[in-house]
C-alpha cells in the first residue's frame, strides 16, 4: 500500500512537472512569436522609412534639376521677350504680374525641393543642416531654436546624419504642434566612437500614457534610431516640456 502510495506521488509530482514544463515551453514559443512579429514590424517600419528617403532624394532631384531648371528658362526668356516687345502700359503689367508668379513659383519649388532633402546636410555635415534648419525658425519667430557643438567634427556616416535630422526635424514639430513650446534646446556632441544628441523644450509637456496612446510619431523615431544602432530615452511630464536624449555608437573621423 505504501508502495503504491508513493508511485502515485511520483506520477502526481511527474504531471504537475510535466505541466509546468509545458507551461513554460508554451509561454517561450509565444515570446518568441511576439519578438519575431515585433522585429517583423521593425524591420518593415524601417523599409519604408528607407523608401521614403529614397523617394523624397528623387523628388527633390527632378523638382531641382528639371522643374526648376525650366523656370528659370522660362523666366530669363519673358525678361528678354519684354525687352523685344513695344508693350503697352497695360501689356507691361501683365508681363510683371508673369513674371512675380514664375519667381514665386521659383522659390515654393526651391523650398520644397530643400525641405526634401537638404543639399546642406550633403554638402556640410549634420551640424551645418542643424543650423540652418534653426535659423529658419528663428526667423519665423514661432520659436526659438538655441543650438549648441561641443566640436565641429562631421559624423563620416550620411545614414546617421540623416537620420538624426528627420529626428530633430520630427522633435521640433512636435513641440512646436503639440506642446506650444517658444524655446528648444539642442546640443550635439560629436565624440570618437560615439555621438550624443540632447534635446528640451519648454512648452506643455505630456503625459507618457498620452504618448503611448496617440504616438507623436514616436514610432518614426524609434525605428530611425533603430536603424543606427541607438539608444534613446524621453522624459515629459504637463507643464514641464520634454527631454530627449539619443545616442548612438559610431566611429568617428578625426578633424
Amino acid at each position: 500500500m505504501a508502495i503504491g502510495i508513493l508511485i502515485m506521488v511520483a506520477l502526481a509530482m511527474a504531471f504537475v512537472l510535466f505541466a509546468n514544463f509545458s507551461q513554460k515551453k508554451l509561454l517561450q514559443e509565444k515570446n518568441q512569436r511576439q519578438e519575431l512579429q515585433i522585429q517583423h514590424q521593425q524591420e518593415l517600419l524601417s523599409g519604408t522609412l528607407m523608401a521614403q528617403e529614397q523617394e523624397r532624394r528623387r523628388i527633390a532631384k527632378d523638382l531641382h534639376d528639371e522643374v526648376g531648371s525650366n523656370l528659370n528658362v522660362l523666366h530669363l526668356n519673358l525678361h528678354r521677350l519684354k525687352k523685344t516687345v513695344n508693350a503697352s502700359q497695360e501689356s507691361t503689367g501683365t508681363f510683371d504680374e508673369i513674371s512675380g508668379l514664375i519667381a514665386q513659383t521659383i522659390e515654393t519649388t526651391r523650398r520644397i525641393s530643400h525641405d526634401l532633402l537638404p543639399p546642406t546636410l550633403e554638402s556640410f555635415g549634420l551640424q551645418a543642416a542643424l543650423k540652418e534648419l534653426s535659423e529658419a525658425y528663428n526667423r519665423a519667430g514661432s520659436v526659438q531654436i538655441h543650438l549648441e557643438f561641443t566640436s565641429q567634427t562631421r559624423i563620416p556616416d550620411p545614414k546617421i546624419e540623416i537620420n538624426l535630422f528627420r529626428i530633430v526635424q520630427e522633435l521640433v514639430s512636435n513641440s512646436i504642434k503639440h506642446g506650444n513650446a517658444p524655446n528648444i534646446w539642442i546640443q550635439l556632441d560629436v565624440q570618437p566612437g560615439k555621438i550624443l544628441l540632447r534635446y528640451r523644450d519648454d512648452g506643455s509637456g505630456f503625459q507618457p500614457e498620452y504618448v503611448k496612446r496617440t504616438g507623436l510619431g514616436l514610432k518614426n523615431l524609434e525605428s530611425r534610431i533603430s536603424m543606427i544602432n541607438g539608444k534613446w530615452k524621453l522624459d515629459s511630464e504637463p507643464g514641464k516640456g520634454i527631454k530627449a536624449e539619443i545616442s548612438v555608437i559610431s566611429l568617428v573621423e578625426d578633424e
